[in-house]
């Protein structure tokens, strides 16, 4: 008895345990919250203006298919074998979401097909997703009975597709599943997501039935509060309060379904229940209910602020920065201030662009400025990172020695921000001290100290070359020209930077060693290993601003309707002799890679 006991006590364990585990799953559908940006490059944001000025567009693409490929698969959709028709389905629905025009007339062959008897399933399946892709509504009958009879996939791809069209050609049917104990989950959720979307009132007592029972599996108990709140947008308050009492410290459910089924309601009553759901102890129900209630009125859940603002869960927060932002109380600017240092990416980078937009309402700009500054002044990376996004943007000068600072800082995201906001901000005085942290930079690539592996420091030296060159800043020819020659340890783009720069230095007023030296890098184009192809669109660039007749000869070797370093020696060549460079070509891409194909006419 003892050890049955304990086994038993395992089991609900493990069964609480696994309830847990899926009431936080739910919370990702509940709430919505921001997606995280990818974290490959976190300096993309930061604009490098080096290629779009002057703006020498290399090719304007567009893309085809190949000629008689439609042709060809209708002819191949004739032929008897059931897995080439298939295949034939499925590329002509990829191709047709890819732009190939004239896919509809397989309609009347996809219509043929399902009517024949005794197809495969997986040839039902492909003909069943055309005519959804296709938008066949007037073959919704069909396709009812085709889910009817073949179920299994087929079901999954047309049930979906018949409730978005709201076409009520299953509702019998849904309304049977429903009623049937011993239906599989995924055709009970197919039917209960139909009805719901159908707002079927003949469906309520069912699905609250099913939502009440707590034995039914938690994905249907889920999916029938959903459709509720699609059918009843008033009166399921007292249902949800009921399930709100379901709920543990342990195993919130309950209160999660309650949400989900107020997920439409707006009632003062509704409010007050999502309200009161703020007491419990789980972040996956503060969660969903803020949310609910940002939906209602943003300022139910800003009068909550104070409690929750720093709660462990970036959802929660989130819903709390979003309702000062949305309130725009001046009073909440230090709070969003502070959120500037916020672990989620998404979230303090939506509250930066927030309190940029504050500064457009009378009298908030010097509040928003002040408050950033402090948060600037403070030495976490990433509300330093987001104050110089936002002080940048905003022009406030006085930020920029901090910036300078800044410069130094370990983290590589502050690193760029801080020379991508020097770059913004166009202050002369600034320029010296920009350019001795630039020097040492530099000889730390020297040295080896530093490297290009170690982030921030190459996209840093690109945005204060930019700074330097925007302002005609002479000083920094010296050190720019050593970024001339050909290093590839140093990152992709100082160099194009330090060319670009040099040209804007050296504009209308060619100097022979420096013409010199870009021509070397514009004409290396060595098999073995030759230059990169921004530092040769970079160099044409400049050849032509600085007015370097001399290069004419090489530019017009190198010059072209397409192709990045072809442009630029065209524009280049326009700037010296006033010859109109070549309109920009349309290049035709071949959308292929299919496993049928025409055989092209140059292989005949």
């Amino acid at each position: 008895m003892a050890a049955n006991a304990c086994r038993m006590s395992s089991m609900n364990c493990k069964t609480t345990l696994k309830r847990v585990i899926v009431c936080l799953c739910i919370v990702a559908t509940v709430v919505a919250c921001p997606k995280s940006s990818p974290a490959a490059n976190p300096f993309l944001e930061y604009d490098l203006p080096i290629y779009e000025s002057p703006d020498v567009q290399s090719t304007l693409d567009y893309k085809d298919f190949q000629a008689g490929l439609l042709e060809l698969w209708m002819k191949a959709l004739q032929r008897p074998d059931a897995e080439l028709k298939r295949m034939v389905i499925d590329s002509m629905i990829i191709a047709h979401q890819k732009g190939l025009k004239g896919v509809d007339a397989i309609k009347p062959d996809m219509v043929a097909l399902l009517k024949s008897p005794d197809q495969s399933l997986d040839l039902v399946r492909s003909a069943s997703n055309a005519l959804v892709v296709l938008d066949s509504r007037d073959h919704a009958s069909l396709l009812a009975e085709v889910a009817a009879s073949y179920g299994g996939s087929a079901s999954q791809i047309i049930e979906p597709a018949l409730a978005k069209w709201q076409s009520s050609e299953m509702i019998d049917q849904w309304l049977a599943r429903v009623r049937d104990s011993s239906s599989n989950d995924t055709q009970m959720i197919l039917a209960i997501q139909g009805l719901g979307q159908l707002k079927s009132n003949e469906s309520r007592e069912l699905l609250l039935d099913h939502v009440r029972n707590r034995a039914e599996p938690t994905s249907i108990r889920l999916a029938s509060a959903r459709s509720l709140a699609m059918i009843d947008a008033e009166g399921l308050v007292e249902t949800a309060t009921k399930l709100a009492k379901e709920s543990t410290e342990r195993n919130p459910l309950g209160s999660l379904l309650a949400i989900e089924m107020l997920a439409t309601h707006s009632s003062d009553e509704a409010s007050d229940f999502l309200d009161g759901l703020l007491s419990e102890p789980s972040t996956a129900v503060q969660a969903g209910a803020l949310a609910q209630l940002l939906r209602i009125d943003p300022q139910l859940v800003e009068r909550r602020v104070d409690e929750f603002v720093t709660s462990v869960d970036s959802s929660v927060r989130t819903s709390c920065a979003r309702s000062m932002l949305a309130t725009k109380k001046p009073e909440r600017v230090k709070t969003l201030a502070a959120m500037l240092d916020d672990e989620n990416p998404s979230l303090r980078r939506e509250v930066a662009n927030g309190l940029i937009e504050f500064t457009k309402l009378d009298g908030m700009s010097d509040e928003v400025i002040t408050q950033t500054s402090k948060v600037l002044a403070q030495d976490s990376w990433r509300g330093c990172e987001q104050a110089i996004v936002v002080l940048a943007k905003l022009d406030h000068r006085d930020a920029g020695p901090r910036f300078v600072e800044l410069l130094s800082h370990d983290r590589g995201e502050v690193k760029v921000a801080s020379a991508w906001g020097l770059a913004q901000l166009r202050i002369k005085e600034l320029l010296p001290d920009m350019l001795e942290h630039a020097q040492r930079v530099y000889d730390g690539f020297a040295s080896g100290e530093i490297n290009d592996n170690m982030p921030g420091f190459s996209d840093q030296v690109a945005h204060l070359f930019i700074a330097m060159g925007d302002q005609r800043y002479a000083a920094a020819d010296p050190l720019m020209r050593l970024y001339i020659p050909k290093n590839m340890l140093i990152g992709q783009h100082p160099r194009p930077a330090a060319i670009w720069a040099l040209g804007w230095i050296h504009e209308a007023a060619p100097e022979e060693e420096l013409v010199k030296l870009l021509l070397g890098r514009l004409n290396d184009v060595s098999a073995l290993e030759p230059e990169m192809e921004e530092v040769r669109f970079m160099s044409a660039i400049s050849l032509g601003r600085m007015k370097a007749e001399s290069a004419l000869p090489d530019l017009r070797k190198y010059a072209g309707p397409a192709g990045g370093s072809a442009r630029a020696s065209a524009w280049a060549i326009e700037q010296l002799t006033g010859e109109p460079a070549p309109g920009v070509p349309r290049n035709r891409i071949e959308i292929g890679g299919w496993f049928l194909s025409p055989i092209p006419e140059w292989s005949k």
